[in-house]
């Protein structure tokens, strides 16, 4: 409704009332609210969906600054829970998952009738309500069903205190006889508080494993410096961040590991809540063959050229299939400049949606798998566009490995065919 048509019905309405004062029976009274109905409890309403979307990485002990399992953490923080939830950066999960552009398996998610329950009990000054026998624990972790190897750090490894951002890189061997498809995994790190995330490489040459062999040997103390990637000819298996334990892969597909072969674990450790010796491990789940082997890649805009000094920068760019494929699952990747991040499909008189962020945070990233797997066609050109804020630099910002520098980049879980 315009603003005229507002006035228009208000002048109306206040006419009427006038015409009428003296003929009008006096309005009936509005019912009395039903305090016990509208009032919102952190033992009736908000512990359930605590429990269920937050109390996983907010224990003590917890990956989370701060515990969240009774009234007495819970309460203090009503308004920053409400803020946080109300814009999206917590749950952590930087993909939009309202449907709008896709879904995600097992998104960490809130939906709106939550995030409505938690403005309205910080509204209402955080009230307790009546406690309940049970106590809230802590979901169990997730775990895999069956582990037929592991690959481990040999040693621990103590970030560099001189760095912020530590990117390690360790050389692990498998030691399969056989080829095999990786369909599940899990991590255990050693020190979650220091992980930023991990990925798992392969070598799929021996003179890919010399190289890196010579590069780690050249380098004092476990593993090799190695920013952005493994710094040798290599390709993703599978990665993390410090939120995400693992999980299975989508049905029906697998990551090949060959027989003999190497891997390198990259370990981007961040100092912000201190160094400690870390030795992480990776529980894998193979099998012999898959019917869809997958493999990762990418759209990315690398020519990137930030002017510094503004709130929006927009940088795009696209590529052409040139093949049919299916795609399972999606890794969106920016740096600390990084807001917005969209990802689109597209051929003559069609376009979808592949991927979607409004909140990006450096700090939570992760594959996510399609709830329904996407088809793209040959020829189909894929459109990358990646938003940046800019103000807190005075100089131009390029594409680089380093931190400091920026990315734009849509990783994906594809097959090929249909």
């Amino acid at each position: 409704m315009t603003s005229l048509n507002k006035f228009m019905m208000t002048v109306g309405l206040a006419g009427l009332s006038n015409a009428c004062l003296d003929s009008a029976p006096d309005p009936a009274p509005d019912p009395a609210p039903d305090p016990a109905a509208a009032t919102v409890t952190y033992h009736q309403d908000i512990a359930p969906i605590l429990a269920s979307h937050c109390v996983g990485c907010h224990h003590p002990g917890g990956i989370a600054p701060l515990s969240l399992t009774t009234y007495e953490e819970v309460a203090p923080f009503a308004g920053l829970i409400a803020t946080a939830t109300a814009q999206r950066s917590m749950p952590p999960f930087n993909l939009d998952n309202s449907g709008a552009c896709n879904t995600y398996v097992d998104a960490r998610w809130l939906g709106a009738a939550d995030i409505a329950t938690l403005g309205a009990w910080a509204q209402a000054g955080a009230p307790a309500g009546s406690p309940t026998d049970e106590p809230m624990e802590p979901p169990p972790a997730w775990q895999l069903d069956r582990v037929d190897r592991t690959v481990e750090m040999q040693e621990p490894y103590t970030p560099n205190q001189s760095l912020d951002d530590d990117y390690r890189c360790f050389i692990l061997d498998p030691g399969l006889s056989e080829d095999a498809y990786v369909t599940g995994f899990e991590v255990r790190l050693g020190r979650p508080e220091i992980v930023h995330h991990m990925t798992l490489f392969a070598l799929d040459s021996a003179e890919d494993e010399r190289e890196a062999a010579a590069i780690d040997a050249a380098e004092h103390g476990p593993g090799y410096t190695c920013f952005g990637d493994t710094v040798v000819a290599s390709r993703w298996l599978v990665g993390t961040g410090p939120s995400d334990r693992g999980g299975l892969l989508p049905a029906g597909t697998g990551l090949l590991m060959s027989a003999g072969r190497k891997t390198v674990l990259q370990m981007h450790y961040n100092r912000q809540n201190g160094s400690f010796p870390d030795q992480t491990a990776i529980d894998l789940k193979l099998e012999p063959s898959v019917p869809n082997e997958a493999f990762i890649e990418r759209v990315a805009d690398t020519d990137l050229e930030l002017p510094p000094g503004q709130s929006v920068v927009v940088e795009t760019d696209n590529m052409t299939l040139g093949d049919d494929f299916t795609l399972w699952g999606v890794w969106p990747h920016m740096h600390g400049l990084g807001t917005k991040l969209q990802v689109t499909v597209s051929r003559p008189g069609s376009e979808t949606c592949l991927a979607r962020v409004d909140h990006y945070d450096f700090h939570w990233q992760q594959f996510a798998f399609y709830e329904q797997p996407i088809h793209v066609h040959e020829d189909d050109i894929l459109e990358i566009t990646c938003t940046y804020d800019t103000t807190s630099r005075d100089t131009t910002t390029m594409w680089g490995s380093g931190t400091a520098d920026e990315m734009c980049i849509g990783f994906f879980y594809i097959t090929d065919g249909f």
